[in-house]
């Protein structure tokens, strides 16, 4: 399977892709006279863009479910190899665990807002600020490590 992937995975890719493409923009074009008659309220609920939705949305967890699936093989039959994926997801699930647990409910501020607005539990509220603050602490990392990669490449 994983040689044929490599082989037709990216053709096979393109081409379900424009069959879609193509698909939807049939569909919008043989409906498209009588979108353009419907008032605007009318065109709020129409259906005729629901086929590239709804196709997207296959597509969309037709993939994931396969990445999933190809990493449980790929972890299954080398777990030497996958041990360092492994040890990250770990890492990350700590992060994360040990910032939902000092995070605050936010009743202030541009969260709290949001959280009003959107009429969030407090639990929720927690992993909001603990997923914000996740992503500044990685894409902080991100940046360090590309700046320290770069800085130790100019003296090699």
């Amino acid at each position: 399977m994983y040689k044929i992937l490599t082989k037709h995975g990216q053709l096979a890719a393109f081409g379900i892709g424009l069959l879609i493409i193509i698909l939807f923009i049939g569909s919008v074009f043989s409906g498209v006279e009588g979108f353009n008659a419907l008032s605007k309220e009318d065109q709020l609920n129409t259906t005729i863009f629901d086929i590239g939705l709804k196709m997207t949305i296959v597509l969309l967890v037709v993939c994931a479910l396969v990445a999933i699936l190809f990493a449980l093989y790929q972890t299954a039959t080398n777990p030497k190899a996958a041990l360092k994926g492994i040890i990250a997801l770990v890492v990350l699930i700590i992060l994360f665990g040990v910032l939902y647990s000092t995070a605050a409910a936010e009743t202030t501020g541009p969260i709290g807002r949001a959280v009003e607005e959107f009429g969030l539990s407090e639990n929720q509220s927690k992993i909001v600020s603990a997923g914000i603050r996740a992503t500044l602490i990685l894409g902080g990392l991100a940046v360090a490590s590309f700046v320290i990669s770069e800085i130790s490449n100019l003296f090699k």
